[in-house]
């Protein structure tokens, strides 16, 4: 015994980490073992003052440290440490068992029952929490790379598991955060294969239901199903690239219209029957459209347009070459839009300069060449509690206010806003179009995190308006069942001019919302009537 303790504080000496520097040492087939001070009882050591255990992917403290050596096992309770990267607290150490394991890994934590010290590590009753996702698991090894899970169910749900994520058998890689796997989606009741799958712990998904069912001012119901997901194998979950439109629109009037669509990505398809037919196809920066009854004068019976896109730093340019046939028009556009935006900051301050314009030329044609010039320019201050922004944004056409075709039109306006924040207090003012149809706007609020958020504002256009609204407090994502709604009406000394409500129901994982608007009386061509949505999302 005694020899093996010297061979063993000889082999400390040797090894480089913390338990090298402890005053005895022991090594064994499961790494080294160290502490400031060594007992002998029966045939138990015990190590103890900053008592350790090390080896390669695995560092262990605790205030004391039991090896028995016959049996080549360990004893020891409040463990601390690191193991493959990961930062361990373990209630107890239990032969070669660490038993009420947490670990934390950037803004990944885990819980794991137990946690055998075998290479790679093994763990049995995994619970582990990210950004995204709350994820199970059976059992799984893990390295520094990676861990590799067995019984595998995820949900970005905070309550719950109405949507899930299931994998037989799934590869984590720490680091990025990805999933991959063999999976099953299950919404509600439904399981739903999906092939080999990838997922991101630290990215939600976006998954919004693609069912429609709203109505607008100008009448008529949509119904339908927009970007519908056909998933491939090997694509993200929520990011699916090929989406299915099939939407009814126009019901009730008659500009009813069925528009049946499929994308891939940048490029996609739509024919559209009944009012307004037509199909369109778009590949990438490519469009091409037909339609043998317009809508309207401005809406081309046939047309051709490419259109990239360049990015050079702060500078993005967008030229196009089109041709269109309308009732009113018909010819070839070559054109180039461009816009730039600088941002400098000093301290508390900041301003934004961002230039706009568009050219566009009509070779071979009569018509006048078209000119778009606009900007912004925007200062703002931030300093604790206190907010400040200024901000201007124009467009001037100073050669014609109407050219041949819709496409390249960019109306002119102006915009002046005055925003100032402090705390819960916040007061902002707009000015639109101070040369033409004027609407200024001036708007204050309230927000408080246990009451909510009341707002107070005065519109004066081609009607004078005070417009109250009244938004509930967010509910936390703990909050598995939660109601919430934010009214709004207007009103002038005619009485009411618009009503509007949004309503919403939390649960465990899906926020379902109805909105209803009744504009009676609208600021200058605003439409007026009723419009109603309703819309689900993941929470």
């Amino acid at each position: 015994m005694r020899r093996l303790l010297v061979l063993g504080a000889f082999l400390g000496l040797a090894l480089a980490g913390p338990c090298r520097e402890r005053p005895y040492t022991l090594e064994t087939e499961d790494g080294l073992l160290g502490g400031q001070e060594m007992s002998y009882d029966g045939e138990v050591l015990v190590f103890e003052g900053q008592a350790c255990l090390e080896r390669e992917g695995l560092y262990l403290e605790a205030p004391a440290i039991r090896y028995l050596e016959e049996e080549g096992s360990f004893q020891a309770e409040g463990l601390k440490g690191e193991a493959e990267g990961w930062q361990v607290e373990a209630r107890e150490l239990v032969g070669k068992e660490l038993k009420g394991v947490r670990l934390a890994r950037g803004r990944l934590k885990a819980e794991v029952s137990r946690l055998r010290l075998e290479k790679p590590l093994k763990g049995e009753g995994i619970f582990l929490e990210s950004p995204a996702y709350r994820v199970k698991a059976a059992e799984g090894s893990f390295t520094r790379e990676e861990a590799r899970l067995k019984g595998f169910l995820a949900t970005p749900c905070p309550c719950g598991e109405d949507v899930r994520l299931g994998m037989e058998e799934a590869t984590f890689l720490v680091a990025t955060g990805e999933v991959k796997g063999e999976a099953t989606l299950g919404l509600w009741g439904l399981e739903i294969p999906l092939g080999e799958t990838r997922a991101n712990a630290n990215r939600r998904p976006d998954l919004r239901s693609p069912l429609v069912l709203s109505s607008s001012e100008a009448g008529g119901w949509t119904l339908g199903l927009r970007d519908f997901p056909l998933p491939r194998p090997g694509e993200e979950l929520g990011r699916w690239e090929r989406r299915f439109t099939l939407l009814a629109t126009g019901l009730g009037t008659p500009q009813e219209a069925l528009r049946l669509g499929l994308r891939e990505g940048g490029r996609g398809a739509e024919v559209r029957f009944g009012y307004a037919p037509g199909v369109q196809a778009y590949w990438d920066d490519l469009f091409l459209a037909a339609s043998p009854n317009p809508p309207d004068a401005d809406t081309p019976r046939l047309e051709a347009r490419y259109t990239p896109t360049l990015r050079l730093g702060n500078l993005t340019l967008r030229p196009f070459l089109r041709y269109a046939e309308t009732s009113r028009s018909q010819g070839a556009t070559v054109g180039l839009e461009g816009g730039y935006r600088e941002t400098l900051r000093e301290g508390p301050f900041s301003l934004t300069l961002s230039p706009s314009f568009l050219l566009a030329l009509y070779p071979f044609t009569p018509y006048s060449p078209y000119l778009a010039l606009g900007g912004g320019l925007e200062g703002a201050f931030r300093e604790g509690d206190l907010a400040l922004r200024a901000a201007y944004a124009g467009r001037l056409e100073p050669l014609s206010p109407t050219p041949p075709f819709t496409f390249e039109n960019r109306d002119e306006f102006q915009r002046l806003t005055l925003e100032g924040r402090y705390g819960p207090f916040g007061l902002r003012y707009t000015l639109d179009n101070p040369l033409g149809q004027r609407l200024d706007r001036l708007e204050g609020e309230v927000q408080d995190l246990s009451l909510g958020t009341f707002r107070l504002g005065y519109v004066r256009g081609s009607l004078e308006e005070i417009r109250l609204g009244y938004a509930m407090p967010l509910p936390e994502r703990t909050c598995c069942q939660a109601f919430w709604l934010a009214p709004e009406v207007g009103l002038n000394r005619g009485g009411l001019t618009r009503l509007g409500l949004t309503l919403r129901y939390y649960d465990g994982c899906f926020t379902y919302e109805v909105r209803w608007q009744n504009v009676l009386k609208g600021q200058y061509a605003e439409a007026l009537g009723q419009s109603l949505s309703f819309s689900l999302a993941l929470r």
